[in-house]
């Protein structure tokens, strides 16, 4: 049960990735770099990566933190819909929405970085159901920190993306696409959602003939997870 579940981790940090939190950085900039979107199929190698665990985080930065990577997963969704053709103006109307998302999304970034360490920095692939699995999972511990939280903001853009991503793998692996609910609007609606996501990377990669990842119950980590209930 979810009021049961030990903790794992949040983000990852990369000591030798550059460190968004500095300077203005144009959205050209932050679509090759901070938020290059996360389901691309590109190999990237991750070196010297350093897991920063949910049992490290207080609630106040648990909290922008799970600001933050909404803001970022609104851009990614926005960046990848394709813009409309034949409505005058629609295409400048998305554009200039896209931007005032990713200024959003880079106006956070900075500020959080400022403020906290180890710096965030945006998941750059997903495109597998392991890599999508790992950070459902992260998603889920972090919302688990914030679900009874009064500034907690539910990330609805965080699920979209979610969705795209698993979009994208069903499709890459030929596999029947994952069945969402209806419009999750809740804190538990969305976390409920993430753990089916875990679930269904366990069920394609046990298809493929991989090893299962590791169950529900089961985090990668020791770390004990704060909880308003112990079930």
């Amino acid at each position: 049960m979810r009021g049961s579940t030990p903790g794992s981790p949040i983000l990852s940090a990369f000591p030798h990735h550059h460190q968004v939190g500095k300077g203005r950085s144009s959205m050209t900039y932050g679509m090759r770099n901070a938020g290059t979107s996360s389901c691309e199929s590109e190999p990237f190698f991750m070196p010297n990566m350093v897991e920063v665990y949910s049992g490290n985080l207080d609630s106040t930065q648990a909290v922008e933190l799970s600001l933050l990577v909404d803001l970022e997963a609104r851009w990614e969704n926005l960046r990848k819909h394709p813009l409309r053709d034949g409505e005058k103006g629609a295409g400048l109307q998305e554009l200039q929405g896209r931007q005032k998302a990713y200024d959003a999304f880079h106006g956070k970034l900075v500020a959080y970085n400022k403020r906290y360490s180890p710096a965030h920095v945006p998941e750059l692939l997903l495109n597998n159901s392991s890599r999508l699995r790992a950070w459902c999972w992260r998603m889920r511990n972090l919302l688990l920190l914030v679900e009874q939280n009064p500034r907690g903001h539910c990330p609805v853009h965080l699920l979209e993306k979610a969705y795209r991503c698993a979009d994208q793998v069903g499709v890459r692996m030929n596999k029947d696409a994952f069945s969402r609910s209806a419009a999750p609007g809740t804190f538990g609606a969305v976390i409920g959602e993430l753990e089916a996501l875990v679930q269904w990377c366990d069920d394609l990669a046990g298809g493929a003939g991989q090893p299962a990842t590791l169950d529900v119950a089961a985090p990668p980590s020791g770390v004990q997870m704060p909880h308003a209930n112990n079930e």
